[in-house]
């Protein structure tokens, strides 16, 4: 029998981050046996069998989001009767890192970044059997200690997916974010910007291309802020640099460069006259993606979106100049959102179709680890629906917002079904330290 096998579960939502983690334990544990299982596609209990009687030790990770709460919590249970060590990772896990441990069952879950933890834990558990590392959470005396880490992930460290597998994902450039969008995990989770060096994505992109791959996509949580200080006001000239080099390694290749487009969007405080121009001049995409998220003043102020709604209308006028498509980002039913709120949006929603942009409709999600993870989702009212329905109808808008509304209310009630827990009860049984 082999030492120690390490199964990287994970759905279809969660592959970015199941495919960082398993680069980053390749590149560093090349003695270890690595499994990727892609729950959508398969049985992983079936596997975890196989590897328990192939292996002396079989660690599993298992990588989700919270609307995948259910799912987990009933795989655990499974998993639990071949003897595993089970690890939880991606967004649920940071979010509520105690109902992850003390309710869905798994014997630690790793706190913030993925990366430099899980190759730590996996390191001292083949050499020690220890598992409770710096950047992870565990249960211990009634509560769970939470071990945060001070330093952050360097991108440039790892590889951004296993490539030598024949497996890609868009490449991540900017990780964390300084914006602190109430509703939005990803600056809770990992902290203010930091990104992977353009020598480093030009690196891994000819790595790509040279294996085939022809379309270049990443991901940001601001694609115009990258190299700047704080994510948010544009540096020209470190975008111009970051394209100009991808530009140039894509056409060697006979590659295309996606960016500003999905999976990733733009702020629209960032869009000026030079990054809409740099945009144009380098990028194959035609369109962009312009995160809006409300049409209300008052609703962008109290959930701290830093912009207003004339930047919004003010990017889609520049990028259209510019020649490019517009689809722009609106999440209705947010948290203290009344119905002049919702008027707002609406007009803006019908002023951007007027000016040739799309829409692009999500309804908000009560998200651990936000501040505003306990806000209770509204229902839509008749006419808004039957309003932003018209728009779909047109062709103006699309997107899962119907779908998303009853998600939400699903993710809000799993709260009372005792799988996650509210915000004060979960800080009542963590006790944090740091490492």
């Amino acid at each position: 029998m082999r030492e120690l096998a390490f199964a990287v579960v994970y759905g279809r939502s969660s592959r970015y981050g199941a495919y960082a983690v398993a680069a980053a334990v390749e590149s560093r544990l090349p003695g270890l046996d690595v499994y990727l299982v892609n729950w959508d596609r398969g049985e992983p209990l079936e596997l975890v069998r196989e590897l328990t009687e192939r292996y002396r030790r079989v660690v599993v990770g298992v990588s989700f989001n919270s609307l995948q709460v259910p799912y987990v919590a009933r795989l655990v249970a499974e998993l639990r009767r071949f003897g595993v060590l089970l690890v939880a990772g991606g967004p649920h896990a940071t979010g509520d890192p105690a109902g992850t441990v003390l309710r869905l069952g798994f014997d630690v879950a790793v706190y913030g970044e993925g990366e430099d933890t899980v190759v730590k834990l996996l390191r001292e558990y083949v050499e020690s059997g220890e598992y409770r590392v710096c950047g992870t959470a565990y249960a211990e005396g009634g509560r769970v200690v939470v071990r945060v880490r001070s330093g952050r992930v360097d991108l440039d460290s790892y590889p951004p997916y296993p490539y030598w597998r024949g497996l890609y994902c868009p490449m991540e450039v900017m990780r964390g974010c300084s914006g602190g969008c109430r509703f939005c995990q990803v600056t809770y989770a990992f902290g203010p910007p930091r990104y992977r060096s353009v020598e480093s994505v030009v690196r891994y992109s000819e790595e790509a291309l040279r294996r085939g791959i022809r379309d270049l996509r990443f991901v940001a949580p601001n694609s115009l802020g990258y190299g700047s200080p704080d994510g948010i006001r544009p540096d020209p000239a470190k975008l111009e640099e970051l394209l100009s080099s991808l530009r140039g390694v894509a056409d060697r290749y006979s590659g295309r460069v996606f960016y500003g487009s999905f999976p990733t969007e733009v702020r629209p405080d960032s869009v000026t006259e030079e990054t809409a121009s740099v945009l144009r001049r380098y990028v194959d995409n035609r369109r962009v993606v312009v995160g809006a998220q409300s049409g209300s003043e008052r609703v962008l102020r109290a959930v701290h979106r830093t912009h207003g709604v004339e930047d919004v209308v003010n990017a889609v006028s520049i990028l259209t100049a510019k020649g490019f498509s517009v689809d722009v980002d609106l999440i209705v039913g947010l948290p203290g959102e009344g119905a002049e709120d919702l008027e707002d949006t609406v007009r803006l929603a019908e002023r951007l179709v007027a000016m040739g942009a799309r829409l692009h409709l999500h309804t908000f999600m009560p998200l651990p680890g936000t501040p505003l993870e306990d806000s209770e989702p509204p229902r839509l009212s008749p006419e808004v629906r039957r309003r932003l329905a018209k728009l779909v109808g047109l062709g103006r808008a699309y997107g899962e917002w119907l779908e998303q509304e009853e998600a939400a209310r699903a993710l809000y009630e799993l709260k009372t079904a005792g799988l996650v827990y509210r915000r004060s009860e979960r800080f009542k049984l963590l006790r944090l330290c740091g490492c």
